[in-house]
């Protein structure tokens, strides 16, 4: 009986023992932070500007200042076209076109006025519809048969191979930004194509952001347009489609490396936490070009150090951490 009393209370006191070293261990790591490290590193950095845009063209809507009734189309829609490529043909054409190589022969032998000469191609010129420039037939508004509107398009002629990007730079972000900077224009269409260009114009003059082509009398927010010339092929994009695009202002090489998570700032300066031997030591540094990832570390870090990257608001200087793997 005394002895299995003795066992009792030497299994109760290795458990008081093991309470009191499960507390003691607790309370000696109550300061202890998890952290998540990341490396400095040297390597490549852009500091990007991004803009919403839209992809526009030369659009050309053809008709008739004196209208008529579409005899023929010598096209249809998504046919490729030439410069000059006769397009349609108005119930007049033929005789029209007579009248002109008439008139022509005539004025060329001398015998008719320029003013005879000039009211007949007037006459021809209105008899037909031509292309003014190579492009793709975007859309015909009339049947053979149907009389054109004086005035009103009949079909329109979009220029692909010369489209370019309208996109709104926030103010913000100008005196960054100038003509020739490199940029990538994606879409959400194409999620897996990026597509080069560079900005060919800035607007001089800021202005109210437009949304869907109009401005919206709640946007207080003040915009420098610009335009982005494609540098390859880019046929998928059409006129009006949505486009996002990402403007370098800056690049370097060989630049200190951090991510953005590690750095905090206190009275207008900038701070990360560097570990070593499981201990946080507070390093004020001086920062360079920033990504939207990344921030160039210009002084008071090297390669090979780490930082910390998580729970930043709960680290102190000297203090202990336990590395996440």
């Amino acid at each position: 009986m005394n002895k299995d009393r003795r066992w009792v209370w030497i299994v109760l006191g290795i458990l008081a023992v093991l309470l009191i070293g499960w507390i003691f261990i607790g309370w000696w790591n109550r300061d202890v932070v998890k952290v998540k490290t990341a490396g400095v590193i040297r390597g490549t950095i852009e500091q990007v500007v991004t803009a919403s845009g839209y992809v526009d063209a030369p659009l050309y809507e053809l008709g008739s200042k004196m209208g008529g009734k579409i005899a023929e189309w010598k096209v249809k829609e998504g046919d490729q076209v030439k410069k000059g490529q006769l397009l349609a043909t108005f119930d007049n054409y033929e005789q029209a076109l007579n009248d002109f190589n008439r008139t022509q022969q005539l004025y060329q032998d001398g015998a008719a006025s320029k003013q005879a000469y000039d009211v007949s191609k007037t006459m021809f010129d209105a008899s037909r519809i031509a292309a003014p420039d190579r492009g793709i037939v975007g859309k015909i508004n009339y049947v053979e048969g149907e009389t054109v509107v004086p005035g009103q398009p009949a079909v329109v002629i979009v220029n692909y191979d010369r489209s370019w990007v309208n996109a709104q730079i926030d103010e913000i972000d100008i005196a960054g930004v100038k003509i020739g900077d490199k940029v990538k224009v994606t879409s959400d269409v194409y999620p897996d194509k990026v597509y080069d260009g560079d900005i060919y114009w800035i607007a001089p003059l800021a202005e109210l952001r437009k949304v869907g082509g109009r401005i919206k009398l709640d946007e207080e927010s003040y915009v420098f347009p610009c335009k982005i010339k494609f540098l390859g092929k880019h046929d998928e994009l059409k006129v009006n489609m949505s486009v996002n695009v990402d403007i370098t202002t800056k690049r370097k090489f060989g630049a200190l490396i951090i991510p953005r998570e590690a750095l905090f700032s206190r009275d207008d300066s900038s701070y990360v936490y560097t570990i070593s031997r499981n201990r946080t030591f507070e390093k004020k540094i001086e920062i360079g070009i920033r990504s939207f990832s990344s921030v160039e570390a210009s002084a008071g870090l090297s390669e090979g150090e780490l930082v910390a990257i998580s729970n930043i608001s709960k680290l102190k200087n000297r203090g202990r951490v336990n590395l996440e793997r």
